[in-house]
């Protein structure tokens, strides 16, 4: 085997190790987020799309992330949105900052929506479920919505998010408290037997 060769073989082996490196570096990462985390719900709304080349998933909205304003101009540089959570648990952007706080601040990194803009990128766009159950999260969703004629609800959809040394993971979608998933799963149940909605 000459010396050519050997360089393409030792090219291969590194992008093989490298093609399975890299992935299961981020899954655990992610893991290590959803297991260290401290958790923070964000208020959402939702909906729920079908992409062909993404899967089921039920796309969020935060009301936290998109327009800030003069009042909250954004920093230059990176940024590091600082978590605070209110009497009732839930979870709101306190400010945004371009180094990482110290002590025990909760934060992590975000990303402006544009090039030189206040906006911020909404982090956590996407719960992505199994496809069958997606549909029914869906049906589920517009349940806790305020009727028309401005009736109020007392119904809630939070996403729950894991936070850890600036890092953050999705862990859940949660409506009145119960994991979406869960909720799905007992709704189609409920359908199979004939049961109709819960």
């Amino acid at each position: 085997m000459n010396v050519k060769t050997k360089i393409v073989f030792a090219g291969v082996a590194v992008g093989v190790v490298l093609q399975f490196a890299i992935p299961a570096g981020m899954i655990y990462r992610q893991e290590e987020v959803l297991r260290k985390g401290a958790r923070v719900c964000f208020e959402t709304t939702a909906v729920d799309p079908l992409d062909v080349f993404r899967g089921r998933y039920v796309e969020l909205e935060l009301a936290e992330f998109g327009w800030r304003g003069r009042r909250h101009a954004l920093p230059g540089g990176a940024l590091h949105a600082l978590i605070e959570t209110n009497a009732q648990g839930v979870a709101s952007v306190a400010g945004v900052v371009s180094a990482p706080p110290g002590g025990d601040a909760l934060y992590f990194k975000v990303a402006r929506r544009y090039a030189r803009s206040d906006y911020l990128a909404n982090p956590f766009n996407r719960f992505y479920m199994p496809e069958k159950l997606a549909p029914v999260a869906e049906e589920i969703y517009r349940e806790t919505l305020p009727r028309w004629g401005g009736e109020g609800t007392t119904n809630s959809v939070l996403l729950a998010v894991r936070v850890y040394k600036g890092r953050a993971a999705v862990e859940d979608l949660l409506v009145n408290g119960v994991p979406m998933t869960k909720a799905a799963q007992e709704r189609l149940k409920a359908k199979k037997n004939g049961a109709g909605k819960f």
